[in-house]
């Protein structure tokens, strides 16, 4: 009787190992991909979320101002509106406001603001001499030192009214970060 041998089975254990190596690289690979995927999206809600408190913050910001230039009567728009309670003259302020500042619903105050109120009205002139505040020189009031409060002629003064100088900020915090907007503009109180 004749046997015939069967050739002894091949093991291809370097090639079956191999392929578990390469199983794990890539899916090595797959997670840190997934993972910057990951730190992309939270960095676009997080940009989304400022941008959206942005435009909440300008927009509070340019209604605060048209309400302040609409004040009536008008010429009490600084006393009532600043930071000292004893100039105020009878009547009351914007609904809102207390002294300076406002609150701005969507808005979370600085941990540092010691009104937490986010929004604040800022008249940086001497209301008796007329000087503008050193830490706005070089702002846009520079443009037209000459027409602001009490530097302008009586003439000028009759013809068109002094012009205020105001500036409208609004301060909040956005994930630990400190933002802030504002608008610095003339207003005329007549």
């Amino acid at each position: 009787m004749l046997h015939l041998q069967e050739p002894p089975l091949r093991r291809d254990r370097p090639s079956a190992g191999f392929a578990l190596i390469e199983m794990v690289i890539a899916a090595s690979i797959l997670m840190i991909g997934a993972l910057g995927f990951l730190q992309l999206f939270a960095a676009a809600a997080d940009l989304n979320g400022a941008n959206r408190e942005g435009a909440v913050a300008r927009e509070a910001a340019q209604r605060a101002l048209t309400r302040l230039a609409a004040f009536e009567p008008r010429e009490n728009v600084f006393a009532l509106h600043n930071d000292d309670p004893t100039d105020d003259p009878a009547g009351q302020p914007l609904a809102g406001f207390l002294l300076s500042g406002f609150e701005v619903d969507g808005l979370s105050p600085r941990a540092d603001d010691p009104d937490s109120r986010v929004g604040s009205v800022i008249f940086p002139i001497d209301p008796i001499t007329g000087a503008l505040h050193p830490e706005f020189m070089s702002s846009d009031f520079s443009v037209a030192p000459a027409l602001i409060g009490a530097g302008v002629s009586e003439e000028v003064a009759d013809a068109y009214g002094l012009l205020l100088p105001v500036v409208v900020r609004i301060e909040w915090q956005h994930k630990g970060r400190p933002i802030q907007h504002e608008i610095v503009t003339l207003i005329s109180p007549r």
